[in-house]
């Protein structure tokens, strides 16, 4: 039964189910060109339907890929025709947009390129957030950073630049890219960066690596049992000369690992490496100011429009120009909402396929549903189940009792119930503003930092029970912190040890909960801005003049800035398997190794191999993201049932228990790989391409 859940699961989402796209395009034959339909019915595009049973939908539409891939396909010799050159001797300007473990890990990918002169230095990063003043130097404590409200209600989803007091997991493939590029500087001076040596450092300083893992039931018996990789191949191998042909591990034989940090150490960590690179004039952070939209477009270029948040300045600024925008600002991200979407599974016709004025007319005011189409393709969805959060004190022996003292993760019955707890070691201070190296190296090296290390054990638990989820969503409800912990105490209290102890330890106030939402389809890259702009200034007039009004093209002729979509803005899921953050570095690095491939040849920006090679890495970023879906779908089907829950309950649990233990292993040890998209050929996790 299992193997046959696994097959339903297999093709509701395997591409290859979706190459076959004729029933879908069939009505816009007469309209496609022959090429197109070439390129889509040869299986040369990965063309991923989402169908609307889909719980998460990994393209906006059949309609959207392949146009991507004709749009990407060919360069064109017309890509020069504009003046985009201005004063950066036409090397490629880039812009990052949000200053989290998306933006900053982008951001130092980037760097060996600036270095070797084949981007425009430095690249700027734009955050809203004041991350100088917000966060505090060398304290310890349990506040949150400004994040919550009172309770630990969150005021937003995801980490931010900030970061919370709350442990999260980062996988290998989130750093791996960083070793290779070291790798790689025994040849390339530029790769050799100390911003990636302190960052490496300072994560396995601030944080342990998980080892014995498994799922249990309620009652407390073991489903499986495994054992992750708890010494993993890192920065002191690499730098003590530890490589595969003198018989010691190497990235490209170690399994994965699974390092646990609190949210705003990884953050510091991160900052830290950003500010060795700014010392150097690669990048620029500029906190304080958030951007809302794209203006002033020049051919292949455009500006951000800026706003600063520090509530007493409301001049609205206008950016330097750029010819890439990497949009990183999370799930509420302002680019993708007004950007994202445009060709969507709505679309009566094929949309927009240039930036001339008679086919915005045409397609805009008679044939393509805009509106509905743009909606539902950035549509965020809310998942109908809350996540509670905490960090306790690490248990005694006692408390923890027989297995209380390895990670786990136990299955529930009913109401999306399920409770997972690790226990990790961590900085008991602040990195923030350490960037100076001393004589004896960074201060996350030095035996005062060490020294004061604290163990705890982070858990969290979902639950639907209306209780909780009528009081988050009513602004006015009377429910205060002790009395939701008491409520969630009495929910998983009859659990196995040690949960009760666990959130009965952890104080009520620092019990952070939030609703559990996700993005509906994933946002591909736009490489028609100015179209877009255009169509918005004609939607404006129709709505003031009428429907007779005209489209007047903004300023000239070119397709605008490319703008992409990384991390949680290009998609956020479930988090049911934990792996944000390391979506989030993997997409950084993902990002980079393209535009490096499209500056390969010649440091002069070419916009059209650019196109190429982002619509390319779409596709391998699909296939990851593909990856992680189903096996997000198919623990959380059978870990956080909902309703009877026959199938999970009675049919796959005790056949796992009947199961000999090296198999469960060894599906085990496949699911991990597989979910980190490490199974395939070609891949786009920070494994090797």
């Amino acid at each position: 039964s299992p193997l046959l859940y696994w097959k339903h699961i297999y093709h509701h989402y395997h591409p290859s189910s979706y190459y076959y796209v004729v029933r879908e395009i069939n009505p816009l034959y007469s309209q496609m060109t022959a090429k197109l339909l070439y390129r889509v019915l040869s299986g040369r595009t990965a063309v991923l339907h989402s169908p609307p049973s889909r719980r998460h939908k990994t393209s906006s539409s059949s309609i959207n890929n392949a146009l991507r891939s004709f749009s990407t396909a060919t360069p064109s010799a017309d890509d020069h025709n504009y003046d985009d050159n201005t004063k950066d001797n036409g090397r490629l300007r880039v812009a990052i947009v949000g200053g989290g473990a998306a933006g900053m890990t982008t951001a130092l990918h980037l760097s060996p390129l600036v270095a070797a002169g084949l981007i425009q230095g430095p690249i700027d990063v734009y955050e809203a957030n004041n991350v100088k003043t917000s966060n505090k130097s060398r304290t310890s404590g349990h506040t949150l950073s400004g994040t919550t409200t009172e309770g630990g209600k969150q005021l937003y989803s995801g980490s931010g630049a900030l970061g919370r007091h709350i442990g999260v997991g980062i996988w290998s493939t989130a750093w791996w890219p960083f070793l290779r590029s070291l790798e790689k500087g025994y040849n390339d001076v530029n790769k050799n960066r100390q911003s990636y040596k302190t960052l490496l450092k300072d994560l396995e300083a601030c944080g342990s690596y998980v080892k014995d893992v498994g799922y249990r039931s309620p009652n407390g018996s073991w489903l499986v049992k495994s054992q992750l990789n708890a010494s993993p191949y890192g920065i002191d191998d690499l730098l003590s000369g530890a490589t595969e042909s003198n018989g010691s591990k190497s990235i490209d034989n170690d399994d994965p690992a699974l390092l646990f940090v609190r949210e705003k150490d990884l953050l510091s960590c991160l900052r830290n490496a950003m500010k060795i690179e700014q010392k150097m004039g690669t990048v620029k952070y500029n906190y304080g100011v958030k951007v809302e939209s794209i203006n002033a477009v020049n051919g292949n270029m455009g500006s951000l429009e800026l706003h600063p948040t520090n509530g007493t300045d409301s001049t609205t600024t206008t950016s330097p120009q750029y010819h890439l925008i990497i949009a990183a600002d999370g799930l509420r991200s302002s680019l993708r909402s007004r950007y994202a979407g445009h060709q969507s599974i709505h679309a009566t016709s094929l949309g927009i396929e240039s930036s001339s004025q008679e086919n915005i007319e045409n397609s805009l005011e008679n044939h393509w549903e805009h509106t509905r189409g743009h909606r539902e393709a950035t549509k965020v969805e809310n998942r109908e189940y809350i996540v509670f959060r905490g960090n306790a004190p690490k248990l005694t022996a006692a408390a923890a009792g027989e297995d209380g003292s390895d990670s786990f993760q136990t299955w529930g019955c009913s109401k999306s119930m399920r409770f997972a707890a690790v226990p990790f070691r961590h900085a008991d201070e602040d990195l923030e503003d350490d960037d100076e190296e001393s004589n004896s190296g960074h201060y996350s090296q030095t035996d005062a930092f060490k020294e004061r290390q604290k163990d705890e054990e982070v858990w969290f638990a979902t639950i639907n029970d209306p209780v909780f989820i009528d009081a988050y969503k009513n602004s006015n409800s009377t429910m205060d912190a002790e009395e939701r912990k008491k409520l969630l105490i009495d929910a998983f209290g009859s659990w196995h040890n040690p949960v009760k102890t666990l959130i009965e330890t952890t104080p009520a106030e620092d019990i952070m909960y939030e609703m559990a939402l996700a993005h509906k389809h994933n946002a591909s890259p736009v490489f028609d801005i100015k179209t877009i702009m255009d169509f918005e200034r004609w939607k404006l007039n129709r709505k003031n003049k009428g429907n007779s009004c005209k489209v007047t093209p903004i300023i000239g002729p070119g397709p605008g800035p490319i703008l992409v979509f990384i991390g949680d803005s290009m998609m956020t899921i479930d988090p049911v398997l934990a792996q944000g953050f390391t979506m989030a570095m993997e997409s950084g690095a993902s990002v980079a190794r393209s535009i490096e491939r499209a500056l390969s040849n010649s440091p002069a920006y070419s916009p059209a191999l650019l196109r190429h090679e982002l619509g390319e890495r779409q596709v391998r970023r699909e296939r990851r993201l593909l990856h992680l879906l189903r096996s997000t779908e198919l623990v959380q089907r059978l870990a956080q049932p909902n309703g009877f829950a026959i199938f999970a309950r009675y049919i796959v649990r005790p056949l796992m228990k009947l199961c000999p233990d090296g198999i469960k292993q060894g599906v085990f040890n496949f699911m991990i790989r597989y979910s980190l998209g490490l199974t395939g050929g070609e891949r786009d996790s920070g494994g090797k391409l």
